[in-house]
Formats: structure tokens, C-alpha cells, sequence
């Protein structure tokens, strides 16, 4: 390496081993976004993912109306003792509320191997059939996950945003499923990518200056001019270079770009950090622990898109810890399975479904005070929750590991979604299952791949497919599903 290069390398801050890093990916791509009016909030998005289901019968509010055919009714006349067992901690934020029943998850449906957590997991922001199973257990999605496509669009589109626009937050009892997928190297395939279980981790990331009461670090006052006084190094060394030398350069050169826009986006913000709690494993109690840092991770993804530092958080959650709903022994084990509906006689079955009902209401609890933080938040065009998304998912339908008739609702986004409503689903597509023993002619919810697109559209862009674009249903002869286009009713 002669001196012209080492030094170039010196002042832009890359060590020759730094070539190497896996996160060096183009964050350019194609596709139109949707711009907001002048002047109006952006519009964000947070999604809280848990796991196990729900308890269908205490989840539901379809009362007597027709299970198998498209219908929606507003939630505001409802009293709270009308709300289900489930939804009741959200019956304060109704009018700001979109449930919706009566999706599959039909990629997975379509899934032949693998655990049926894991599966779910894998398909439930890719859209798409996962690619790999390790040990019995469905390891890597096939396709990059909704919140890393949307952040890419979104970079696109406002030169501004930095890689911050997305956070990966988890909260785990054991860190083993995966949600969150993106690009892999060179037209590789699709990987895992991190997330941070710590909210300090989150904190220094999003808030280098802590609260702002402190002068600015001189040296990351200084850092956002290096790519400019590298240049001209850089215009000479190009040259000089093989192809794949220099596509590794200019790879280079891309990131200390964004870490420039970071640093002076950041440097400007005038907006306070909040306070948070981090605790490691086993310094406080498992229940204290998880909710501290499920509320401090919620705060900074508050704060962080109220700075408009971020416009996507993903919250993982691991299952809650069994005292959490009071329950004793294994939570998966002694409740979650024995809540499955075809488990009628099993002993406990009763007391199971109480459980995992109480497991819904602590989830919707956070979501609820999630909700009244950024409600209070005062915006141009309402509050800050009508401009944000809080989206709730699950890996499986319940406790019996079936992917029909898909759980999934909305806290906010009023000013792009209608909500304060109860939407139900048609059950008219055919199964995509391949066992021998499902009915070739059966059928299962609309696939949950409109709902994603939904998303999508909400979050500005003109998106028509995300995932896998068609599925085979099982029966021979039949065209296939196509999985393309939102639903229909749910945007404004």
C-alpha cells in the first residue's frame, strides 16, 4: 500500500481490515415515495412482535357475525365491558384502533419444513417462504424484512435520513427466533441482522452528546468534514485501482458519507434524550428487567422519531416470563400449548386459556401506555400517534402453532389509515398446505402479504408486492395465489 492510499485510508477513519465489514452495502434503490404535505409530520412506524398467538374466543369480537366473510363495523360505540378480554387495555385508544381478523400467514402455511415458530417468525415481515432449516428448525428468511425494504426507500427518497431511520430493539428470555432480515453481500443471500438488547446501546448509538446540557465533542464536531478534505486523495488513488479495489473504496466511501450525515444530524438536534433503565442478566429480577427495558426502549424510539432521527423501530419481544401471568412451570410448555383449541380436554385447558389471555393483556398494556405518550405528543396535523403505526404481530394464530386466521392490529396512523375499526376477512382462498393429510379443498384467510403491502403504501411508498408475489395452493390445477396489492378498506 503506498502513502497516498494509507493516508487516505487514515483520514476517512478505514483501517485495512475494515474492508472486510458485512454492514458495507449500497443503501441506494430504486422506487417513488409518496411525499407528505408541506409541513406535515412524516409518517412512522413501530412493530412490536411477540410470540404464541392469542386465545381466539377471548381475542375476537366478531359477536354474531359472519366468520367467513369480508365486514368491518366501528369500535367506538363499544363499551369497555364489549371489548374482549384481550383488547381491553386498548379500549381508551378505540377510536385510534384497527383490528384485524381473519388473516393467514400463507407463505408459511405453504412451508413444508421446519418448526412452525420459526417459520412464522421468518415470514411474518419478509413475506416470503424461509430459505433454510437447521436442526428441525426454520433458521433464515428467504427476503429482506418490511422495515429494512421501507428504510431503504425511505434513505432514497430523503437524502437527509442516515442508517439510524431503522432501530432493532429486543427484549428475550432466550434469544433464538429472528425477525428482521436484510441484503446480503453481493447479491448474496439474505441475513440476520442484529438488533440490541441493551437500551444503553441504544442510547449512545441514537444520543452520542447524551442529553445536550454538555458542548459538542470537538473531534465529532470536526469528523463530518473528513469525506471533503479526502476527496481529491480519493479522485487519485480511484484510478490507480482494480475494479473490485475500487468498488471496496467506494463502498468506503458511502459509509463515511452516512456517518457524516449522522453526525450532523445528530450534532443539531436540539430535542433532550430521555432517561432509561438498563439492567444486564440477573442484575434485578426477569419480570423487572423486561419491563424496564420494554419502557425504556419504547422511549427512545419516541424520542428518536420525534427528532425525526428514525421513522422505524422494531421491538422484538422474547416470550414474557411465567410469573408475568401468574402462572408457575414452563410458560410455552404448561400454558401456551395447552391453551391450543384442540386441546378441549386436556387438563388445565381452562386455566391455560386464562393464562394466555392475561399474556395478550400485559402486551397490550405496554402498547396502551406506548400509545398515550405519543398521543400526548402534540403534531401540525393531530398527535404524534396519528402520524405513527404501532403494529402488533405474532409468529403463530395460537397455542396449537397454526398460521390461519393471523392476529394483527394497529394502534394509530389515522392520518393515512382508517381506524377505530373492526375489519374481518373473507376465508376464501385455497390452502396452501402440502401435508397429506389437509384437504386439498380447503380454505384459509386472505394471505397476510396485502396486510405488509398495506404497510408499505402507509409508509409513503407505492409498493405492490412485498415477499414472495404468488403462492401454489395445493390443489392441482389451480392458478396460483396471487399475493400482490394491500387490502382493501384500510388506507385512507
Amino acid at each position: 500500500m503506498n502513502l497516498l492510499r494509507r493516508r487516505f485510508l487514515q483520514m476517512a477513519g478505514l483501517g485495512a481490515g475494515s474492508l472486510l465489514l458485512p454492514s458495507l452495502r449500497s443503501t441506494k434503490q430504486g422506487g417513488k415515495v409518496a411525499h407528505a404535505a408541506p409541513g406535515d409530520p412524516p409518517i412512522r412506524m413501530i412493530i412490536c412482535m411477540a410470540e404464541h398467538g392469542v386465545v381466539h374466543e377471548r381475542w375476537g369480537m366478531r359477536g354474531t357475525r359472519p366468520a367467513d366473510q369480508r365486514w368491518n363495523y366501528d369500535l367506538a360505540p363499544l363499551t369497555e365491558a364489549e371489548f374482549s378480554d384481550s383488547m381491553r387495555p386498548l379500549y381508551r385508544h378505540r377510536n385510534k384502533l384497527s383490528i384485524i381478523d381473519g388473516l393467514s400467514t400463507a407463505v408459511a402455511i405453504a412451508d413444508p419444513y421446519g418448526d412452525d415458530h420459526a417459520k412464522g417468525w421468518c415470514a411474518a415481515l419478509t413475506g416470503a417462504i424461509a430459505r433454510e432449516t437447521i436442526e428441525g428448525v426454520k433458521s433464515n428468511a428467504a427476503k429482506p424484512s418490511l422495515d429494512q425494504i421501507l428504510g431503504k426507500e425511505l434513505r432514497a427518497a430523503n437524502p437527509l435520513l442516515t442508517d439510524l431511520v431503522t432501530q432493532e430493539f429486543g427484549v428475550y428470555q432466550y434469544n433464538f427466533h429472528a425477525l428482521i432480515y436484510g441484503d446480503g453481500q453481493q447479491g448474496g443471500p439474505v441475513v440476520r441482522l442484529p438488533h440490541l438488547e441493551q437500551p444503553l446501546g441504544a442510547y449512545e448509538r441514537l444520543f452520542p452528546n447524551g442529553d445536550g446540557t454538555v458542548p459538542p465533542d470537538p473531534i465529532k464536531v470536526a469528523q463530518p468534514d473528513v469525506l471533503a478534505s479526502v476527496a481529491p486523495m480519493y479522485d487519485q488513488i480511484a484510478g490507480r485501482l482494480s475494479m473490485e479495489d475500487r468498488r471496496k473504496l467506494e463502498q468506503h466511501r458511502d459509509l463515511v458519507r452516512d456517518m457524516e450525515a449522522r453526525l450532523r444530524h445528530l450534532s443539531s438536534l436540539t430535542c433532550s434524550a430521555p432517561q432509561i433503565n438498563d439492567y444486564y442478566w440477573g442484575e434485578i429480577g426477569h419480570p423487572e428487567r423486561y419491563i424496564a427495558h420494554t419502557q425504556s426502549f419504547f422511549d427512545l424510539a419516541a424520542a428518536a422519531m420525534r427528532c425525526d432521527v428514525s421513522r422505524i423501530v422494531t421491538m422484538q419481544w422474547g416470550q414474557l416470563h411465567v410469573e408475568m401471568i401468574d402462572g408457575t412451570g414452563d410458560l410455552h410448555g404448561d400454558y401456551a400449548h395447552v391453551s391450543d383449541p384442540n386441546q378441549s380436554e386436556q387438563p388445565g385447558h381452562a386455566d391455560a386459556k386464562d393464562k394466555m389471555t392475561r399474556y395478550s393483556q400485559v402486551y397490550n398494556e405496554y402498547i396502551a401506555e406506548l400509545a398515550d405518550l405519543l398521543d400526548s405528543i402534540p403534531e401540525a396535523n393531530g398527535t404524534m400517534l396519528d402520524n405513527t403505526m404501532i403494529v402488533y404481530l405474532s409468529d403463530i394464530s395460537h397455542g396449537g402453532h397454526a398460521h390461519d386466521r393471523w392476529p394483527v392490529w394497529i394502534v394509530g396512523g389515522g392520518n393515512v389509515l382508517n381506524t377505530g375499526k373492526y375489519y374481518n376477512f373473507e376465508r376464501a382462498t385455497p390452502t396452501t398446505a402440502l401435508a397429506d393429510w389437509i384437504d386439498p379443498n380447503g380454505l384459509i384467510g386472505l394471505p397476510h402479504n396485502h396486510f405488509l403491502v398495506t404497510l408499505a403504501r402507509a409508509m409513503g411508498t407505492d409498493l405492490n408486492v412485498i415477499g414472495d408475489a404468488t403462492v401454489r395452493p395445493k390443489k392441482a390445477g389451480l392458478p396460483l395465489i396471487d399475493l400482490s396489492g394491500p387490502l382493501p378498506g384500510l388506507l385512507r
